[in-house]
């Protein structure tokens, strides 16, 4: 803010030791750009303010420049927030502060506005728990910045573990909150070990360890889990998904166990959370409605009935370019997918990734299609029941609506911004 340079600053625990002007950390003016409106102190490590100043969280203090001022506050600080050209500090009360002369007691009250929740029809999926990195090096205030201004309402975000989940936990409490924008978590059992070959048994305890732990720093933050990405792709063994002759009886117990685990693992953290499966090949509905059925793979094309039923929330699919259109899929077939959605399940359906054809597109075909697929979803949303829609993705050197730079904007940046603008819902 305005003379945040000739202020006095914090520390917790008292006024005393931040008095004495504490040299806690050898940090100096070390830039000159203000950090992105809305940045928190978890999860950047520091925050620039417009006069330059570098601030950080030591110990349960706040620091300008490497010394420790008080704010007032009696209890450790937890947080720091840039906002609105001012420095806020939060306690492990929840009690704001204000940077002033002296600093300023606001209460409980957050300093950022309360804001409508975003329709969720409109999302984005992107990395935001990478631990390297583009969006390791985009703050979660800059990734926000980028879908309120695209206009999108819902983040979707892998995770593997308790480390990436708190990372989504740290962006919910810190510069998404009060944005109205959500986070969907992704459970990605791949990446946490879970081995096709292993028996049901020990994939169902590997998906409910990994939905507890993905959940447990989630808990009141998130509103939907979705369990696995794309698990069904290694199954498959021959024609195109939709006869159950085509997945495989070997490895079937175990994309059944992991998928129940995680279900069971995040409804047992937290039982309000609407959980979510998707299949990534374009006419795998089938491996969907053998779950629902309990039917498993027998190398007939109707399968054997008898195994456990999975139950889920929200009907998840993902549905790109290259397949044509979702509406007149599997070529002479011409199965309408979200009717067959619809009438397996009767749940909400998402489509939790879509997108263009990788670099098989040109800059403008890829920002035809989203304005093409854009428009067919949002004209037959009522019709089945589809909720929300999540392009794929913000920054991706093939299929990102920002280039790899995490900078230079895609022609398809403005397509899907556009849409979004002159489409609400």
């Amino acid at each position: 803010m305005a003379g945040a340079g000739s202020t006095a600053l914090a520390a917790c625990g008292g006024g005393g030791i931040a008095d004495e002007g504490t040299n806690v950390a050898s940090v100096s003016k070390a830039a000159t750009t203000a950090s992105p409106d809305g940045t928190t102190i978890p999860s950047a490590t520091s925050i620039v303010d417009s006069a330059g100043n570098v601030w950080t969280l030591v110990s349960n203090r706040v620091t300008r420049n490497g010394t420790s001022v008080a704010t007032g506050s009696a209890k450790p600080l937890t947080l720091i927030l840039w906002y609105g050209g001012v420095i806020y500090a939060q306690n492990a009360d929840g009690i704001w502060y204000k940077n002033g002369s002296p600093w300023t007691s606001l209460g409980a009250n957050d300093p950022r506005p309360k804001t409508n929740a975003a329709s969720l029809f409109y999302g984005m999926n992107g990395h935001m728990a990478y631990n390297s990195g583009i969006y390791k090096t985009t703050t979660p205030a800059a990734q926000l910045a980028l879908l309120q201004d695209l206009g999108a309402g819902i983040y979707r975000c892998d995770t593997a573990g308790a480390g990436m989940s708190q990372v989504l936990a740290d962006a919910l409490n810190g510069a998404f909150k009060g944005s109205g924008v959500q986070i969907l978590p992704v459970l990605n059992p791949i990446s946490a070990g879970w081995n096709i070959t292993s028996t049901e048994s020990a994939a169902y305890t590997l998906g409910y360890n990994l939905g507890v732990n993905c959940t447990k720093p989630l808990k009141g933050l998130v509103k939907y889990v979705e369990c696995g990405n794309e698990c069904d792709v290694p199954l498959k063994i021959g024609g195109n998904g939709a006869s159950c002759a085509d997945w495989s009886p070997a490895y079937w117990p175990s994309f059944r166990g992991v998928i129940r685990g995680m279900i069971d693992g995040v409804k047992a953290v937290d039982p309000t959370i609407q959980v979510g499966v998707n299949v990534g090949i374009p006419m795998a509905y089938r491996a969907l409605q053998m779950l629902w059925n309990g039917i498993s793979p027998d190398g007939t094309a109707d399968g054997v009935g008898g195994a456990a039923l999975v139950r889920w929330d929200i009907t998840m699919y993902h549905w790109y370019k290259s397949s044509y259109d979702i509406l007149y899929a599997g070529g002479p077939a011409r199965v309408d997918i979200p009717q067959v959605l619809k009438d397996s399940f009767g749940m909400p359906i998402w489509l939790t990734e879509f997108g263009w054809s990788g670099s098989l597109d040109t800059p403008d075909t890829a920002a035809a299609y989203v304005t093409k697929a854009m428009t067919q979803y949002k004209s037959i949303k009522d019709k089945y029941n589809i909720q929300c829609i999540m392009m794929y993705c913000v920054i991706d050197p093939n299929y990102g609506l920002i280039q790899a730079d995490g900078v230079t904007k895609n022609p398809a940046y403005s397509a899907y911004k556009n849409f979004v603008a002159a489409n609400p819902v």
